[in-house]
């Protein structure tokens, strides 16, 4: 086992301090006998040789901690509520014009809402506080004067989440752009539309899946119009009034006042487990706190635009859900978010829609996959929370809603909820995007193409409507041979072994590829039969 003067930076200050981070560090760097670097599962150890280990000081391994670590909003606001002002004024008298000295005294006074003492303004060139290739940054920074930083941090003091991409790079949305594009010009704006529509119909199906809600159609009919009608075109989604507006049009007029609009009361993400004991998986930060971070996300909102439009969707999604400033629909509204962010920045042209809750929840293996990225902050946060939460006496709160649950210590989760790291989640959102581009929207619109040169076939074959088209149609592609199903649905066409033959190569031809426009049909020609379903 490693002892502290095996450890530089953040792990260093740690031990030191005996402050625990909450989330974990995704960089930990060790003193050994050369230099070395592993990464796993978005965790990296990196190994310095000796010249590189600071000075046993606060100082020195903070100095080391924001050169090679990154910043850590979390703990460094943790860190400096052991640590007092003292030795980060006393740093910052002895190196006025240092830039590091100047960073943790700018962000000593921003997290923690104080002046620093007899520290008089900083000398020296202006130096940014985040390193905008390296983290998703304020597009415009604001230039504080007292010490000469550059202040594009993406949020405020009451909500900054942060996205590192130094690994994983920097989410160039041009790639993927260009994938959409040129699926309209192989398919057509016609098709993209249509696939667009059922799409969109997926899409609340799958969110409510995720939710696992019921299957009520109105309900998700309901959100498929949310989706198409509000995606880029309301004023924002983000204020008290635009979140109703959406929450209204998802959840229907029949909704009981009290779990409309910003939640009064507390609410928390659980099951229960085999002895029939309420187990919480997520504790929403304080409905007192709510409102400041909303605002929190709307200034991060504003202050990251002109950004990577991938990054920005997936921190303002999981930003929103770790809030969930609503008292029903929160999932929902955050996904919504998903598609109505990327509309706004101009990567998804209208009337285009990403069934990203579709992809998440298609298999079993993406849904752990969604629920493991929800966990990045949830696990580690109930870690600290548990001990705090108990359920008691039932009580009624401001908005109506009655809870049992009772937090004794709601400070312990405060900085992880305003800091929330959401570097990891970004990235597997990021990957559902992509997914849902290359894969969700393009096959929709290749299955449709196909759908339309078997329909066609087949009108040379039968007559029929266009429903009785699409039930044999889908039934051929579901199960590969005509079904006992089909056979009693339709048993004037499905009897005759001939007609069986004709009608199944039409199908599975057009389903096998997209057919040449040269393709010659020598197949036998045979009398049109009407289709009648019983």
């Amino acid at each position: 086992m490693q002892n502290r003067d095996e450890y530089a930076g953040y792990k260093w200050l740690s031990e030191a301090y005996d402050v625990t981070p909450v989330q974990p560090f995704r960089v930990r760097s060790a003193i050994g006998s050369a230099r070395s670097s592993a990464a796993s599962d978005g965790f990296t150890v990196e190994t310095y040789p000796a010249q590189y280990k600071p000075d046993a000081t606060l100082s020195a391994h903070l100095t080391f901690a924001l050169k090679y670590e990154g910043v850590e909003l979390d703990f460094l606001n943790r860190l400096f509520e052991v640590t007092g002002p003292e030795p980060i004024a006393k740093w910052a008298l002895a190196e006025p014009t240092g830039q590091y000295a100047r960073r943790c005294g700018f962000l000593y006074e921003w997290l923690t809402n104080s002046i620093l003492n007899e520290v008089g303004d900083a000398g020296g060139n202006y130096v940014d506080m985040l390193d905008g290739s390296k983290y998703l940054s304020a597009t415009v920074p604001d230039k504080v004067r007292r010490w000469r930083i550059n202040n594009n941090l993406p949020g405020n003091r009451a909500f900054c989440p942060m996205v590192d991409f130094r690994e994983h790079g920097k989410a160039d949305p041009a790639p993927l752009r260009a994938e959409i594009d040129k699926m309209v010009d192989q398919f057509g704006l016609e098709t993209i539309e249509r696939a667009v529509n059922w799409l969109t119909l997926k899409e609340s199906k799958a969110s409510f899946a995720i939710e696992s809600e019921g299957k009520e159609e109105d309900r998700i009919r309901r959100l498929a119009r949310a989706m198409s009608t509000h995606c880029g075109r309301i004023e924002s989604a983000l204020t008290e009034e635009g979140m109703l507006e959406i929450q209204r049009a998802i959840m229907g007029e029949k909704m009981v006042g009290a779990k409309l609009g910003m939640r009064r009361s507390p609410v928390f993400v659980g099951h229960t487990n085999s002895t029939y004991v309420p187990v919480i998986d997520y504790l929403a930060p304080h409905h007192d706190m709510v409102a400041e971070m909303m605002e929190g996300l709307r200034i991060f909102e504003q202050r990251t635009r002109g950004q990577s439009p991938l990054l920005r969707a997936a921190a303002l999604s999981f930003g929103f859900v770790y809030i969930h400033p609503l008292g029903d629909g929160n999932g929902r509204l955050s996904r919504f978010l998903i598609n109505d962010i990327l509309r706004r920045d101009g990567f998804l042209p209208a009337p285009v829609i990403l069934p990203v809750s579709a992809v998440i929840s298609e298999n079993a293996m993406r849904r752990a996959a969604y629920d493991a990225a929800l966990e990045r902050l949830s696990r580690p946060l109930m870690a600290r929370m548990n001990s705090v939460c108990r359920f008691g006496v039932t009580v009624q709160h401001e908005d109506g809603v009655e809870s049992n649950l009772h937090v004794s210590d709601w400070g312990r989760g405060m900085s992880t909820w305003r800091y929330a790291d959401l570097t990891l989640q970004s990235v597997y959102l990021m990957d559902v995007i992509r997914h849902s581009i290359l894969h969700g929207l393009k096959d929709e619109a290749i299955y449709l193409l196909r759908y339309d040169t078997a329909r066609e076939s087949l009108k040379d074959i039968i007559e029929g409507r266009d429903e009785d088209y699409a039930a044999i149609i889908r039934s051929l592609v579901t199960n590969m041979k005509v079904s006992g199903k089909l056979r009693k649905t339709y048993p004037g066409v499905f009897n005759d072994d001939a007609l069986v033959k004709r009608i199944e190569r039409a199908v599975f031809k057009a389903f096998e590829r997209l057919p040449d426009k040269d393709d010659d049909d020598d197949d036998e020609v045979v009398p049109r039969l009407d289709v009648v379903a019983r």
